[in-house]
């Protein structure tokens, strides 16, 4: 009888340059085998540290899929490495117990905390903020002084029906911005398959998906989502233009 192939285990992680310790402080934190979300995140290139030429990714699953756990050992992974990383969620109460979340990985040295003004963000390699903190952050300087490597954006459903929702699109739109100056790839976690989906189509992301996970959009909610969504095609185009007009200039320049 054919036997199946097993699951990917914390410690199998090694074999995609995950070092030792920090697959210690997953195991800590909770992280033993990998769940089916999990593991097609690590195969679509989660735990590449190829800078620009990994693929951002957008993990659609609910609760129990075990997203934000992955990603917070890419987030480790990242920071280790000598990236700069920014996780962004949608309110203080859930920055905080992001921090509490990441207690095992500074337990090995990582630096973690909250960033509240750009200045900030120097002081840690796994820096949380909430979105609008964020939105200050990525619009400053810093982010190509300290070298950010990877923006996680968290409970994206959550995040577009906030007060704050409108603000998202444009820290997206700042990011791609970003990538002309910074090896900087995106890691982007929804629960609503159908927002995932559409999003990911937008921004040209690798979409990896839970099988369980089901279209959650209400039609208030949907409405406010189109509309946000289609600000940022607006803004990617309107950016792709302009990334192109000087070279379109310089065609047509007379000798």
């Amino acid at each position: 009888m054919a036997c199946l192939p097993r699951s990917l285990c914390v410690e199998d992680l090694v074999a995609f340059d995950v070092v030792p310790s920090l697959l210690s402080a997953a195991r800590l934190s909770g992280l033993r085998e990998l769940l089916p979300l999990q593991e097609q995140a690590v195969h679509a290139g989660l735990l590449s540290l190829a800078g620009g030429e990994a693929s951002d990714l957008l993990l659609v699953g609910g609760a129990g899929s075990g997203k934000r756990s992955i990603c917070e050992l890419a987030a480790a992974h990242h920071a280790h490495s000598g990236q700069r990383v920014l996780l962004v969620c949608h309110d203080r109460p859930s920055a905080a117990r992001c921090i509490e979340r990441f207690r095992s990985y500074q337990l090995i040295g990582l630096r973690c905390g909250l960033v509240e003004e750009a200045s900030e963000l120097a002081q840690f390699d796994l820096a949380v903020a909430t979105l609008d903190s964020a939105a200050m952050v990525l619009a400053s300087a810093e982010p190509v002084r300290c070298g950010l490597g990877l923006l996680i954006l968290e409970d994206l459903e959550v995040v577009a029906d906030s007060s704050d929702g409108e603000l998202w699109p444009l820290l997206l739109l700042r990011c791609q911005a970003l990538k002309v100056e910074l090896p900087l790839r995106m890691l982007l976690l929804c629960a609503d398959a159908m927002l995932g989906e559409k999003l990911g189509r937008v921004l040209r992301a690798v979409v990896v998906r839970d099988v369980r996970a089901v279209p959650m959009e209400q039609e208030t909610a949907s409405l406010a989502r189109a509309r946000a969504l289609m600000n940022l095609r607006g803004g990617l185009l309107a950016r792709t233009e302009h990334d192109l007009m000087p070279a379109a200039v310089h065609a047509v320049r007379p000798r």
